[in-house]
């Protein structure tokens, strides 16, 4: 061995040690990591232009009903309820995201051909379906705030500001 590696041997045992601690630290305090998690997934989905989208999967929607639970104190059935309308919404969302694909196909063919007319009807397409989207997605979070109590209206209105 030369010098080098012998001088790397302590510094390397040093940061060993120091995430080996850390590892031990975070096992310790994971409610603590995941307070922070929900807390800022709170924050992103409680933005002005969050009301017109909703979780893409059942996954991220019951990680978002488990966190704005927690925050607002939902009950069992408050939260049963929010899952069946999320998953409504999501369904209602898919299908027009479904549509989507092939009208922006369209638009892109009617460019390349330099076809005005196809490219206002693309266009026209595009945006109704864009704005039944984001109806369908006001809508249901519309019935998720219609479900809640006054306080818990009175909660998410002050995270939302």
């Amino acid at each position: 061995m030369n010098r080098r590696q012998l001088m790397l041997i302590p510094g390397a045992a040093l940061v060993a040690e120091q995430a080996f601690a850390q590892a031990q630290s975070m096992s310790k305090a994971v409610t603590g990591v995941s307070a922070h998690q929900s807390k800022k997934q709170l924050l992103k989905l409680s933005r002005t232009r969050s009301v017109t989208k909703i979780p893409k999967t059942e996954i991220k929607a019951s990680k978002y009903i488990k966190s704005i639970g927690a925050y607002l104190g939902l009950s069992a059935d408050q939260r049963a309820q929010a899952s069946t309308i999320l998953a409504a919404a999501r369904g209602t969302v898919t299908t027009i995201r479904a549509s989507l694909k092939p009208a922006r196909q369209s638009l892109s063919a009617a460019v390349q051909a330099n076809d005005t007319a196809a490219i206002n009807q693309a266009s026209a397409l595009i945006g109704s379906l864009t704005s039944q989207r984001m109806v369908a997605a006001a809508g249901a979070h519309a019935a998720f705030h219609q479900m809640l109590t006054s306080d818990q209206q009175a909660k998410l209105a002050a995270l939302r500001s």
